[in-house]
């Protein structure tokens, strides 16, 4: 009896799906669907707006609705490109930016809920503040922007908007306008350095560019780059001398270029080789600096004569990304000058020429992993600039380490910290 009946309801069941599943095939597909509609919200009420460069934003009240998403600013630009730019239900507020000019506009303003169910829209009429591209530009008509240094230039940029911004810079040759420097960059400031340009007369022009596509001007400026060499010649070199604050007269002496101190076992030192990447080999002669190295610790070279130094650059231990902006990695560090060095170290014969620290273009926090801009800043070396009108000329330099990215500033020697540099330069001209 049992069995009769499962029979009849199984085939009942087969007679009812069929139709249904032959009538969903046919169905004609209207795609994704939200599993239902909200209400119809008001209109955004009480708007005010703020000036931003090349753009504004618009603040209002929002509708008393409970299926509100977001706020819609739907705008175009004098382009003709149209943007949508979005807010939370969480915020009274909404930006749009992208504005080549300063000038008035119209912005439409939605509220919207959930299915897409869009309010009337209600129209503001905003004003835009000067585009960051062209303040920008605009600055490096000025010597505090754009001035010249040894072997090129040297522009100084404020991005207080963090926007998305390319910077090139050309000079003009024989055969017109030539491309020497292309800079991506979002940072909120900084110094782009241009080198490898002849100590002579000529034009160079800067001109920038946003991530909407708006291009300034071209500033033109007329430039004579200070001669530079390069001093580090590895024949420079009469000592490298490595010492802490509590051992002045040197706990790492290290004789010539490739000689080591007392931790000459694990230790291998090229720092003017030529070769700004390092090796994980010690048998190579390219490594670190020092193992269980101190903080603050002190390195000493002889230049052989004395030098006009311009700039310093250094390059990172590079052979592993994961080791850069570490805690082996060279943060800040200041540079000393002397002509007549006392033997026992004593820092009263030096004279501070300047403090220098270096800069993540990421801006990420030590310990989280490098972007790709990071890298490529770092394998590329970072300059550090020297305010050369405040020294004379020195044949004996002194860089003092006084932290890595870690933030440490004080590390007994022993400690199980190295600290690592694949190369060092040093620029100017010798003035004997």
């Amino acid at each position: 009896m049992n069995n009769t009946i499962q029979r009849i309801i199984r085939s009942t069941i087969q007679i009812l799906v069929i139709p249904i599943i032959f009538w969903g095939s046919c169905k004609e597909d209207i795609g994704v669907v939200p599993a239902r509609n909200g209400e119809k919200p008001g209109v955004l009420t009480n708007l005010t707006y703020t000036e931003l460069p090349g753009g504004a934003r618009i603040n209002y009240d929002l509708p008393k609705v409970a299926d509100l998403r977001y706020v819609k600013a739907t705008y175009t630009l004098e382009n003709g490109r149209q943007l949508v730019s979005k807010a939370s239900l969480y915020d009274n507020q909404v930006s749009v930016e992208g504005f080549a000019q300063i000038g008035e506009y119209e912005v439409k303003l939605t509220a919207v809920s959930v299915g897409e169910i869009e309010s009337d829209p209600v129209t503001i009429k905003i004003k835009t503040g000067k585009p960051t591209y062209q303040s920008l530009a605009e600055s490096f008509k000025t010597d505090d922007h754009l001035f010249s240094t040894f072997g090129g230039l040297n522009l100084l940029y404020e991005n207080k908007a963090a926007s998305n911004l390319i910077i090139r810079v050309f000079k003009q040759s024989n055969n017109g306008w030539e491309s020497i420097n292309e800079t991506y960059t979002k940072a909120v400031q900084g110094t782009i350095r241009v080198r490898g340009q002849e100590a002579i007369s000529t034009k160079f022009g800067v001109v920038v560019r946003d991530q909407w596509g708006n291009v300034s001007d071209t500033v033109q400026r007329t430039i004579v780059p200070l001669e530079e060499y390069e001093l580090n010649k590895a024949s420079a070199y009469k000592q490298i001398a490595a010492v802490s604050e509590t051992n002045p007269n040197g706990d790492y002496t290290i004789n010539n270029n490739n000689g080591a101190g007392p931790n000459s076992a694990d230790i291998s030192i090229s720092l003017f080789d030529g070769k700004q990447t390092s090796s994980t080999s010690y048998d190579t002669g390219k490594q670190f600096w020092g193992r269980s190295a101190p903080i603050p610790f002190t390195f000493t070279i002889d230049l052989g004569a004395a030098a006009q130094i311009s700039r310093v650059k250094m390059w990172a231990r590079n052979d592993n990304d994961g080791l850069l902006y570490q805690a082996a990695h060279i943060k800040e560090f200041e540079v000393y000058g002397s002509n007549a060095p006392i033997a026992n170290g004593d820092w009263s014969a030096w004279t501070l020429i300047g403090t220098y620290e270096g800069i993540r273009p990421s801006g990420l926090a030590f310990g989280v992993s490098p972007t790709q801009e990071d890298k490529d800043y770092a394998k590329a070396g970072e300059d550090f600039e020297v305010n050369w009108e405040l020294q004379g000329g020195f044949r004996y330099y002194r860089i003092k380490v006084n932290s890595t990215w870690n933030g440490i500033r004080e590390q007994p020697l022993g400690n199980a910290l190295t600290v690592a540099i694949s190369e060092l330069k040093f620029f100017g001209t010798y003035t004997k």
